[in-house]
Formats: structure tokens, C-alpha cells, sequence
């Protein structure tokens, strides 16, 4: 994954010049025979004095005692500091006779730090560990052999010893040799376990969750080389010491659970049997003993701070212990530590082979450095981005098993205008970017989050009062977003995470309470001019909060809200404005806690940059228009209507005008279905009087699935035209689909609306059909096939008409099919959308455009919004406009992607229209015809170009459009002198496309497969 570059918006945080890898740690040797953290804190040699860095935490015999909490850690055998004693002592008197040995005049190389290291294994049996004290023993007494000697010999004595020096930290860099170095740096976890159920209410039990850390901690060892952690802090926040948990994470740090060396993944037994995992023991080979160094340390806060409070409290310990290490030279400024935020719910996933998350993640966050340069200048820069671990999800069921559900590649984490979280997807072109491996989300997935500890460290924002992970991780992201550069999903990396929905509250995970809300809200979207947003995300917090008090009025007064509709109309609207004063004031006097991040504004990027650069799917104005009588940007006038926030434009309106509003209600034109058109559907039998269940494949949707492995190669193959339209430019804009859905279900919008999907074949191409059921008609609110025989299973219904079944009379064919959708379906639905079996639609696209503000203007005529009680409509007639032989008088709507009509447009060419336009007459050109009579009545094609001038409904396959150019005539080629005021190339399809055309079965199942992340 290539770093993202910084923007120059705001002030963005960079690294200080000349830093270099400041905080990286190259020290002890290798893991087997390496010392334990109390004795290198403690040892008379280094002096790590940690109570003057952290509030009291000093070295005290095997236990550091703090402030904030207690570590209990074992301390080195008594045989073990013997040996190094020894050891030290021979080298000690050794050295400096050695150096005396060589002559001035040798050659530097002579004596190089592998001939002394060979000769130390060999006196120690092989034990390397105390080389960094041993050394550090050595150069005192060569200080004071220096002392007393002459100066030749002194001088002789340092450029020795110098060299030395030099061989011995080029040494210590390498990996291969200590198992991390610059190009391997280790890392540094912090796992927070929140605190005791009183505060998180029903759903959190307290052995659950700690175990669930227990898991977390294990899981760690088990993923990664030990070689590789540099500490792993576990903050217990709101609780005293406990004694079991205690003794199972001293388990785990002795080594009795299963971690890993390398490649190799082991446990030891209470007597430190070397035992390799899945084998049993073959005699003295597997008798072999090795020790380990303390690896994790406990915070203990009595007293409940809160997750972010305690994450910086854990990063603070990191720091000073990083800092101790490098001044007592057990650190390199070459090695970056990584920061690691492990959620106590999450366990690290297993992979096969020796590389590891860890690799991944250095990869991702760490620019390797060039040897031939100066790292502490040429090398300074390293990218400040971040890496929220791939999420899956774990279940128990009744007998115990565990399953593991797997997330999809492209899956990311959003919220929405109430700041709360819902998943989304990457669109098309960020994972073309990188092929799926790497994309962007705009806030972490909180089960684990990785980053450079100087990317922490350097971050503006660290408000102490935000309690609960869900917050916290919320202000990491918009300090990573807007003051950082960014964080990513390596998605098909081994950087994955399992969570258990069991240990945690969903309080924990996703609950945002108001005065934190407003907290955030006070701190990221003040400044630049921003305030707008500021003030709508607390209306819309206020509204939904003024809803949820009145729907249990309701409860309690034994009524039932109704579909749950509860519209702004039914909000209390006085209840509304005073939450959202109270949250005005509570997010004024955040800005005086002595916590809260201020004058962000100086230094980040603001957040409507945010919102345009990584979240645009964010519709946070929306809340507005559910604000009565706020200075909304969508104003109430004198007259109770209310305006758009954009009106529309000139075309457009010239369009809708020169129709006159149609009245809604329902009319009988059926003439007791004696004739056609009105004649109606024959069942099964062939009998007369069937009509169609359009909900069947609502209520029973067959499953989107691969035949075989081949069918999966086929569906998924790259870089072809259609697959680059469709991953570098069109979407499903699955975010603002789901957000629709939420705010509908919770009463904060008007229900979603309703679209009935008619599709026309016969039966010798039913085989099309099954397709179709598979992938987009599912999505359909109502679903029928017109055909020339009735299925129910697969939905086809033997519509009769007037004249022969064939493809010159469809004219007839479409009459009758409306006719039956109108005196059949037309009170259930809003929206009639028709096309033929080789019709793609994406039904999420075309929903949301319908709902959109634009639309439900020009269906109320073009000056104001509808508010739910009109009696009459604007006939609207969209798709993809075609100019006849290039006149623009007379303009149709191409038939092949389909058209869309309200329910307005429908009456009118039911009810008016088929009686008198054109009854009888014999034609294929059925797009033609229905325009034709829509003329007739003033009713024109709607432009329904998105913003950008792209085309939603295309009359060709995704490929076609990208590839296609004009002739320098346009009239040469009938589809360029067809079209109106189009863009060609990438540009000539909308990033929210609604409709292809000429997509036969297989190009259908691949469209669905690559527009929904199968692949």
C-alpha cells in the first residue's frame, strides 16, 4: 500500500525535520535468552527511573508500582545472574588487553565484531542475550583503563573501542540477526478492558468480558513473533486488581499458552519444556529450555476514566519506556515502534507460514529506509496514515460450536448524520486503485487499529472525556482524517480481526450519547466556516432524541405508532428545539474542560473537507427540513410551503411546466376488462381474471451464487471495458441506501418508496429470466414478468393483447402491460419502472434518485418540496432521452435501459392516453409510441443527468460507453446524432447509474458479482 500524500488544506501535522525513525528500538538479542523488563528497568547498569515519568511508577523488586496501577512480573533466575555476572567480569578484564595486542597500524577490520561475538558464544555456551551489558561493562572499564594510561595507548584504546561501537549497533540493525531492526520494527499494544456493568447497564457481563481480553492478549502471542512486541500494555479501567485474570496473563507472558518464534508456534509447560505444537516430546531434544522477558504490563485505574483517558495513559508508559530504552542504548533511532489499539473483544486471526499480520502492517506503515543515506535527514519522512484491521464476526450456537462469518472485501465503516456508525462500501474507484488490496474508510473498525506511535504521539486531539470505544476511535479517525493522511483497510491482508458480539455492549461499541455528541461536534466541525454542520448534526440528534421520547409516550399510553412513520410532523417540534439548545450550550462549555482539543482549526483540514474527500456519501442536511421553524437552508414561506435548497434548473423547469398536475386518486378505466387493453392475465390453465403476486419474489429472493470455481474465475475476471466502467466510475451507493433505510424505520423520514419492476419477454426466453430473479428484481418492491405464458415459479404472466405475439406489434403488447399494472398494483406503488430481459437496473441507485430532493420537486410542479398530503402530481417521465433522427422536438425515451414513471405519468397514459393515441395501430417502436402520446399531452422526457452531466440510463452495455467516441460528424452515427448534450468515454455514465442495456445472463451475473463486492 503506497502512503497517501499530504494535502496542504488546514495545517496538517508532519514529522519534526531531522527526526528520523525517533522512536524506534534495536537492543537485546534474541528472544530465547533475552532479560526480563523489571531487571532492565531496574539493573544498576541502566537505571531506568520510571516513577519520574510516570506518576509514581517506580521499580520495586518484581513489582511496578504506579499511581494509576500495579504490574506483578517475574524477576530472572539466580543461576541465570550469575552467569552474566561472570561473563561480564572476564570481559571486563579481557577487552582492554586484547586491544593492547593490536598494533596502531592494523587495519580497523582486523578485529570485527563477529570475531568477538563467536568467542563470547563460545565461553557462554551459546548465550548472546547480555551482549548490550556486557559491552556497556566493558566500555566503563576501558574508561578507566584510559584513565591510567599514556595518551598513545589511551588514544589507541578509544578509536578501538569506537569502532567497535559501530560494528556492534550496525549489527544489532540487522533482523535476521535479532528477529526486528529498521526494516522490522516491533510493536506496542494497548488493550483496554472497560469498566465494571453497573455503568454499561444490561448485556455486559463481567467475566465475559474478561476473558474476551484474555482471548485478545493470547491471540496476540499467537500471531506474532515474540521478538517483535515490545510491550503489551492492559489498561483495566474502573476496577481493582484481580487475581485471576492476573495470574492467566502471567500464564500468557511465561509462554504456558501458545506463541510463536519466527515461524514456530509452541507452548511451554510449568517446567519451560521446549514443545512444538502438534508434536509430542522426543527426548532431550525436546528438554531444551529458554526463558522469556516480561512482555506485558497492567495499569490498574480504580477509579473509571474512560477509554481515550486510559489509551493515552497506556501510550505515555510506552513512550517513557521507549525513551529509557534508547538512552540507555538498548534503541536505535532507525526502528519505528508501531502503536497498536487492540479492542479486548477481538482476537488477532491465525495464518499459515511465518508471515504475520505484523508483516502487513510494516509494510503499510513503514517506508523502508535507504542505506545510502543519512536516515536522520534523507530518511525523516514516514507517512502518518493508519490501518483499520478487516473485521469478521464469530457465533456460538446452542451446542458450542463457534462459526465465523467473513466480511466482504470493500467493507468499511461510516456513520451518518447522527454520528452514529453504519457499514459501507468502497466505491469502485477506490478499489480499482489498488485491485481490492488496499482502500479507504472513514473512521476505523475499532476491533484493531495499527499506526506509527509518532503518528499518535504527533495527533492534535486527545479529549480525556470520551468514554466508551466507539467515541474514542470516532476522534482517532477525524485526527487521522483531517490531521494526519489517512487510514486504510488492507483487505485482502493477513491485518484481520474476529469479533465476539458477546463480550462488549452494544453501549461500548456504537452508542454516541448527546453530550458527547456535542463535545465532538464543538472540537472538528467549528471553524473554516463550517458551522452549518455543527448546527445540523445537533438538530438532527435533537429531532431524533424528541422522536424516541414521543414513541414511548405512545407505548405508555397503550397506542401504536403507526408503521412507524413518525414524520417531523409528528415530532414534537418544542421538545426538539430545547434538547437541541441544551446541546448548543453543552458544546460551549466543553470548550473550557481543560481536555478538549482546541484550535483545530489551525491546525487540520476542515470538515467539509473531510466530507468531501472521504465521507461524500454523508447527507447531513437532510436533517433540516425536520426542524420547524429553524433558519434551515430549506425555508418555510408565509404559506406553509417549503422551499428546496436548490431550485431547479432552467431546462428542467421548462420540462415539467408545460404539464398540467394530475390528480392521484384512482380511476376505473378497466371497462370491466371486456377488451383490450384492459382484458387482463389468463392463469396457468389459460383461464382469465389471474392476477400476479409481485411480492412472491420479495418475500422468497433466491441467493446470488457461484456455479463453480470456473464460475467464479469467469464472473470475476479484470481489466476488460465493462469491468473497469464498473469499478472505476459506477456504484451502488450502498451507504445512503442504508442510512434511507435506518431513518425511515426510526420514524426520521417519509417511508422509502415503493417500485414495481414490469419486465416483457415471451417464453422462449424465459431461460433470460432466472437471472434477472437472482440479481436485481429481488430488489424490486413489486416484480412480474409479462410473458407469453404464466409461471408462478418464475414469476412470467401471459398477458394477452390485440394482434399477433411478435416483435412488430410490442406497441400492443406494452398497452396491455400497463393497463394491467394500472388496474392491478397502481394505489400500492409510487414508482413504474419497464425495460426488457436484457435490462440491468440497480434498484438502489434508482431509489435514492426518486427520493432525491430534485425529483420530488418536479413531481410537485418545481417550486416547492411535497409534504405527504397532495392529492395531485407533476407526470414525470425519465430515462435516457433520444433525440428522433436528431430532432429535439421530438423527443422519446430509449426503450432498451426503460423508463420510470410516478404514478401521475401512469394515469395519464392509461387512462388518457391508450384510448386515444394510437389504439389500434401495429408497430415495434413502443418507446416511440408511449412518447408519442406523452407528447401529445404536453408531457416531455425528463433530463436525468446527474450533477456532473453523466447519463443514468444507458442504452448499452457498461463497456460500449466507455469506449465509444463520436465520428467527427456526429450525424454519421445515428447513436451520436440520437443523443442529447452527452459526455463520451468514463464521463458519459453516472458514478450512480441506474440502467444498462444488452446485458444477456452472464454479463448480468458478472455486473452483479463486481457492483456488490462478490469478487
Amino acid at each position: 500500500m503506497k502512503a497517501r500524500s499530504q494535502s496542504k488544506a488546514g495545517n496538517p501535522i508532519r514529522r519534526p525535520p531531522a527526526s528520523g525513525n525517533s522512536t524506534g528500538s534495536s537492543g537485546y538479542s534474541s528472544e530465547g535468552h533475552a532479560t526480563s523488563l523489571i531487571d532492565r528497568l531496574s539493573s544498576p547498569e541502566v537505571r531506568i527511573n520510571v516513577e519520574d515519568e510516570i506518576d509514581g511508577c517506580a521499580s520495586s523488586g518484581n513489582v511496578i508500582t504506579g499511581k494509576s496501577g500495579k504490574s506483578n512480573t517475574m524477576a530472572m533466575s539466580p543461576a541465570d545472574r550469575v552467569r552474566i555476572a561472570r561473563t561480564c567480569f572476564a570481559l571486563a578484564c579481557l577487552w582492554p588487553f586484547l586491544f593492547l595486542l593490536v598494533p596502531p597500524s592494523s587495519s580497523p577490520a582486523s578485529v570485527t565484531v563477529m570475531d568477538t561475538m563467536a568467542a563470547m558464544d563460545s565461553e557462554t555456551g551459546g548465550n548472546v542475550h547480555g551482549l548490550k551489558r556486557r559491552m556497556k561493562n566493558a566500555h566503563a572499564k576501558i574508561d578507566h583503563l584510559r584513565a591510567l594510561t599514556s595518551s598513545r595507548v589511551s588514544r589507541n584504546i578509544s578509536a578501538k573501542t569506537s569502532f567497535l561501537q559501530k560494528e556492534m549497533s550496525s549489527l544489532l540493525r540487522r533482523s535476521d540477526v535479532v528477529g526486528y531492526g529498521a526494516s522490522h520494527p516491533r510493536v506496542a499494544v494497548v488493550v483496554v478492558v472497560p469498566s465494571q456493568p453497573e455503568s454499561k447497564g444490561e448485556g455486559y457481563d463481567e467475566d465475559v468480558v474478561l476473558n474476551g481480553a484474555l482471548d485478545s492478549v493470547e491471540s496476540l502471542f499467537q500471531t506474532t513473533d515474540r521478538n517483535r512486541i515490545f510491550i503489551v500494555t492492559v489498561v483495566m479501567d474502573g476496577r481493582g486488581k484481580v487475581g485471576t485474570f492476573e495470574a492467566k496473563l502471567q500464564d500468557i507472558d511465561a509462554g504456558r499458552t501458545k506463541h510463536r518464534h519466527g515461524g514456530m508456534v509452541h507452548t511451554h509447560d510449568h517446567h519451560h519444556d521446549w514443545q512444538m505444537e502438534g508434536e509430542s516430546k522426543k527426548g532431550e531434544e525436546q528438554d531444551e529450555t529458554h526463558t522469556h522477558s516480561e512482555k506485558i504490563h497492567t495499569l490498574y485505574n480504580e477509579e473509571e476514566i474512560g477509554v481515550a483517558a486510559s489509551r493515552n495513559e497506556a501510550v505515555h508508559f510506552i513512550n517513557v519506556l521507549s525513551r529509557k530504552h534508547e538512552e540507555a542504548g538498548l534503541k536505535s533511532h532507525d526502528e519505528d515502534l508501531i502503536l497498536l489499539f487492540l479492542r479486548c473483544d477481538a482476537t488477532l486471526r491465525e495464518a499459515d507460514g511465518s508471515r504475520t499480520w505484523l508483516d502487513d502492517i510494516t509494510d503499510a506503515l513503514i517506508l523502508p529506509l535507504d542505506d545510502n543515506s543519512n536516515t536522520a535527514a534523507e530518511n525523516a519522512y514516514q507517512p502518518a496514515n493508519a490501518v483499520s484491521f478487516a473485521i469478521d464476526y464469530s457465533s456460538t450456537d446452542t451446542e458450542g460450536n463457534v462459526e465465523i462469518h467473513h466480511s466482504h472485501v470493500g467493507d468499511v465503516l461510516a456513520f451518518d448524520d447522527l454520528l452514529r456508525p453504519q457499514t459501507s462500501t468502497a466505491n469502485a474507484q477506490q478499489m480499482s486503485l489498488s485491485n481490492g488490496e488496499s482502500y479507504p474508510t472513514p473512521i476505523v473498525g475499532g476491533g484493531a487499529t495499527a499506526m506509527r506511535l509518532e503518528t499518535y504521539n504527533a495527533l492534535p486531539a486527545k479529549d480525556q472525556s470520551l468514554w466508551n470505544h466507539y467515541s474514542a476511535d470516532l476522534e482517532l479517525s477525524f485526527n487521522l482524517w483531517m490531521c494526519a493522511d489517512g487510514i486504510d483497510v488492507l483487505g485482502t491482508s493477513l491485518a484481520r480481526v474476529v469479533v465476539d458480539p458477546l463480550v462488549l455492549s452494544t453501549q461500548e461499541k456504537t452508542n454516541l450519547p448527546g453530550p458527547t455528541t456535542a463535545r465532538l461536534v464543538s472540537a472538528w466541525m467549528k471553524g473554516h466556516g463550517d458551522d452549518e454542520y455543527a448546527s445540523a448534526t445537533l438538530r438532527a440528534v435533537a429531532n431524533f432524541a424528541a422522536a424516541d421520547y414521543q414513541s414511548k409516550k405512545i407505548l405508555e399510553n397503550g397506542s401504536r405508532p403507526r408503521d412507524h412513520a413518525m414524520s417531523e410532523h409528528r415530532v414534537l417540534p418544542e421538545k426538539a428545539r430545547d434538547l437541541k439548545n441544551i446541546l448548543v450550550r453543552i458544546a460551549e462549555e466543553a470548550q473550557q474542560s481543560p481536555t478538549f482539543p482546541s484550535g483545530l482549526g489551525k491546525k487540520c483540514r476542515p470538515f467539509s473537507w473531510y466530507v468531501e474527500n472521504v465521507h461524500p456519501e454523508l447527507k447531513i442536511y437532510q436533517v433540516e427540513e425536520n426542524d420547524e421553524g429553524s433558519d434551515s437552508n430549506k425555508l418555510n414561506t408565509s404559506n406553509g410551503k417549503t422551499l428546496p435548497s436548490k431550485p431547479l434548473d432552467d431546462q428542467r423547469m421548462a420540462i415539467i411546466s408545460r404539464a398540467s398536475p394530475v390528480n392521484i386518486a384512482y380511476v376505473d378505466a378497466s371497462g370491466g376488462h371486456t377488451e383490450h387493453p384492459h382484458m387482463g392475465a389468463t392463469d396457468e390453465n389459460g383461464n382469465f381474471g389471474y392476477v400476479h403476486d409481485e411480492t412472491a419474489l420479495v418475500k422468497t429472493p433466491p441467493a446470488f451464487v457461484f456455479k463453480d470455481d470456473m464460475d467464479h474465475t469467469e464472473l470475476c475476471k479484470k481489466g476488460d471495458p465493462n469491468w473497469k466502467m464498473l469499478t472505476e466510475k459506477v456504484y451502488v451507493d450502498l451507504t445512503n441506501h442504508e442510512a434511507a433505510e435506518k431513518r425511515a424505520e426510526h420514524g426520521l423520514a417519509k417511508k422509502r418508496a415503493k417500485i414495481f419492476c414490469l419486465v416483457y419477454t415471451i417464453e422462449k426466453f424465459h431461460d433470460r429470466v432466472p437471472a434477472i430473479r437472482e440479481t436485481w428484481g429481488k430488489k424490486c418492491d413489486g416484480f412480474m414478468v409479462a410473458s407469453t405464458k404464466t409461471d408462478k415459479a418464475l414469476g412470467t404472466v401471459n398477458i394477452p393483447h390485440e394482434g399477433p405475439e411478435e416483435y412488430n406489434n410490442i406497441w400492443q403488447k406494452v398497452r396491455s402491460m400497463w393497463s394491467y399494472v394500472y388496474d392491478n398494483y397502481y394505489e400500492k406503488y409510487d414508482y413504474f419502472h419497464i425495460g426488457g430481459d436484457d435490462l440491468y437496473l440497480i434498484v438502489e441507485n434508482l431509489r435514492l434518485y426518486l427520493e432525491s430532493e430534485e425529483i420530488q420537486l418536479a413531481s410537485n410542479g418545481g417550486h416547492y418540496l411535497p409534504d405527504g398530503t397532495e392529492e395531485s402530481q407533476t407526470p414525470l417521465f425519465l430515462g435516457r432521452r433520444f433525440a428522433e433522427g436528431g430532432d429535439r422536438d421530438r423527443m422519446f425515451i430509449s426503450g432498451g435501459s426503460g423508463y420510470t414513471m410516478n404514478k401521475a405519468a401512469l394515469k395519464t397514459l392509461v387512462v388518457d392516453g391508450f384510448p386515444n393515441c394510437f389504439p389500434h395501430l401495429k408497430t415495434f417502436s413502443e418507446d416511440v409510441m408511449v412518447a408519442t402520446c406523452f407528447r401529445k399531452m404536453d408531457i416531455l422526457p425528463y433530463d436525468t443527468k446527474d450533477d456532473a452531466g453523466g447519463e443514468r440510463y444507458m442504452p448499452f452495455q457498461p463497456g460500449h460507453h466507455l469506449t465509444y467516441f463520436p465520428p467527427k460528424n456526429p450525424k454519421d452515427d445515428w447513436y451520436s446524432n440520437y443523443s442529447v448534450d452527452v459526455k463520451w468515454g468514463k464521463d458519459h455514465c453516472a458514478a450512480k447509474s441506474v440502467a444498462f442495456h444488452y446485458i444477456k445472463e452472464d454479463l448480468m451475473r458478472r455486473m452483479h458479482a463486481i457492483l456488490y463486492h462478490y469478487c
